[in-house]
């Protein structure tokens, strides 16, 4: 009987094997050391699928087709009916060690993409009080529509708004220039600095 993973969530909670998962923790099924050892190879192989998902990636901007990647992979994980403890420890192993992994590239792919966007908007944001403070003021330009984005352009989009913001706000003499009259050229240029360009 294949299992997908909703099901597979079912499956677990069913058996009591659920609510430790983040932890990496055997369930209270596994702690016979013949079952702890086949809970502790499946967050080995569970790792690996996720591990090999994300070889084959390699790019937080293609977060999304991890994602599906990691799906396809624990998919093909087939639990017959009536399994003995130890198959269904194992189990257990491969979802937890799977959920680790993911979390860890989750986050990962998260801060980069974070601090990609915080290191643009500070670039950007210098040269705005810099040409601010010089000129007394800019004009405004034309607007960069921002187009749906996925979760690394999210990422970076949210962390540079954030970094623009704060940056110029604290930047020596530009305060001014984010406030009235100034506060559209201001707003404009976070958004035309922040708009993301995934790499072709």
């Amino acid at each position: 009987m294949k299992l997908n993973t909703v099901s597979l969530g079912v499956f677990l909670v069913g058996l009591c094997f659920a609510g430790e998962a983040l932890a990496v923790m055997p369930p209270p099924r596994c702690s016979q050391p013949r079952d702890r050892r086949a809970f502790d190879a499946g967050v080995m192989s569970g790792a690996s699928l996720v591990e090999s998902a994300w070889n084959s990636v390699n790019d937080c901007d293609q977060i999304e087709r991890f994602a599906d990647l990691v799906i396809r992979n624990l998919d093909s994980i087939d639990i017959p009916r009536e399994s003995s403890n130890y198959v269904l420890c194992r189990v257990a192993g491969i979802v937890q060690g799977a959920e680790e992994v993911v979390d860890h590239t989750w986050n990962r792919c998260d801060w980069e993409c974070r601090k990609e966007g915080e290191l643009m908007a500070r670039i950007g944001g210098k040269l705005y009080c810099d040409l601010s403070i010089s000129l007394g003021g800019l004009g405004l330009a034309s607007d960069i529509i921002r187009l749906p984005v996925r979760t690394c352009g999210l990422a970076f989009q949210i962390g540079c708004d954030a970094e623009f913001i704060g940056y110029t706000q604290n930047y020596p003499m530009c305060g001014a220039f984010t406030r009235d009259p100034f506060t559209p050229v201001w707003n404009q240029t976070r958004n035309n600095q922040c708009v993301y360009n995934p790499a072709p």
